[in-house]
């Protein structure tokens, strides 16, 4: 690799950083937010966003939400703990394993996640406020490429 190629990686890298925090300042969660009543703020849709994702394959467990946000189950089981409590997630016992509990979405859950996605949406349409239609294409198809990227190094264990 040519130095010039690793300080392109090296901004690659920087820029990926930069994107992580920037869905983490608090100027963009207080839009992201506004008007949701999304208890356990951004952490909780987070939560509520991976049993969505997970129950497309069936019902996820708490071990399955803590794999899919790459945290300690202990973090997971409290989030989800305080997802039920608001009424946003069901608890169900696995006919599998009594051991484990599995995890559902409620009525008023999705409805948030809705609102959440149109919210997103709506977020990313005034960051990309015009841009070519080509260029979106051409993003999303090459944040793909690099996601697949992460996810087989993932796999190499």
């Amino acid at each position: 690799m040519s130095v010039s190629d690793l300080t392109r990686l090296d901004q690659l890298d920087d820029l990926l950083s930069g994107l992580r925090l920037a869905v983490q300042r608090p100027g963009y969660r207080r839009r992201l937010l506004e008007g949701l009543g999304a208890p356990g703020g951004v952490t909780g849709l987070r939560v509520l966003r991976a049993v969505q994702v997970l129950s497309a394959d069936g019902s996820p467990s708490i071990k399955d939400v803590a794999a899919r946000l790459a945290v300690e189950h202990s973090t997971a089981s409290r989030a989800v703990d305080s997802a039920v409590r608001e009424g946003l997630l069901r608890k169900q016992p696995c006919t599998d394993d009594q051991r484990r509990t599995r995890l559902e979405l409620t009525p008023d859950s999705e409805d948030l996640l809705a609102r959440t996605g149109a919210r997103r949406t709506e977020l990313l349409a005034t960051i990309t406020r015009g841009w070519e239609q080509a260029d979106l294409d051409r993003l999303i198809e090459l944040l793909e490429g690099l996601q697949n990227g992460y996810d087989r190094l993932e796999d190499l264990g």
